[in-house]
């Protein structure tokens, strides 16, 4: 159980720091980079939702 947390925990971590990425983008109206962000995190989630 404990691993399956440090796991998600890090997952979390990483998902974090993509969203300040993204967040930054749109700030500074790189809405190309923004979008393919996006998409990666929704290829990503994708992934994770069909290993399970």
């Amino acid at each position: 159980m404990h691993e399956d947390m440090s796991v998600f925990k890090s997952y979390l971590r990483r998902l974090l720091q993509d969203l300040k990425d993204l967040k930054e983008a749109l700030k500074s109206k790189e809405y190309e980079r923004a979008e393919i962000m996006v998409d990666k995190l929704i290829e990503d989630t994708q992934k994770g939702i069909e290993d399970n």
